[in-house]
């Protein structure tokens, strides 16, 4: 009994700090509007309107939904409103491709941070790397 401990002080020790999980949770929420918003914006651009209208024609115009879904009749009003949104099967598959983009940079550039501010590897209790020399084994 003289050794007992409460969990909760070790799982303390392994969560990471609150702004650290609050800048994930940002990342999680800003990120793929902000990629969608952009695509958006970037599409209204003539020279990569043109560029993307002549690798991926059939992406643009209203979005081809199958006949089925229409004989749905809770949802026609929700097709309805899809059908009249021009490009938006093109606007996701940018926002898509700007999501990867978006957050390989960001990871980079947190990694980086990250690098440069986090503890060292070893503490000062803790033994030197052992230094091994190669040796040749024979059979």
């Amino acid at each position: 009994m003289g050794n007992y401990r409460f969990d909760d002080d070790l799982h303390k020790k392994k969560q990471l700090p609150a702004g650290q999980r609050g800048i994930g949770c940002a990342m999680m929420m800003l990120l793929p509007l902000m990629s969608y918003f952009g695509a958006v914006e970037l599409i209204k651009i003539k020279a990569i309107r043109l560029f993307l209208y002549a690798s991926t024609p059939s992406l643009f115009g209203p979005p081809s939904l199958p006949p089925l879904l229409w004989k749905i009749k809770p949802i026609t009003p929700l097709l309805n409103s899809l059908y009249a949104s021009k490009d938006l099967e093109m606007h996701i598959v940018f926002g898509l491709v700007l999501l990867l983009i978006l957050s390989g940079i960001i990871s980079v550039f947190y990694a980086t941070a990250y690098r440069a501010v986090a503890p060292p590897k070893y503490s000062g209790l803790d033994a030197p790397p052992a230094r091994r020399k190669s040796s040749k084994k024979s059979r």
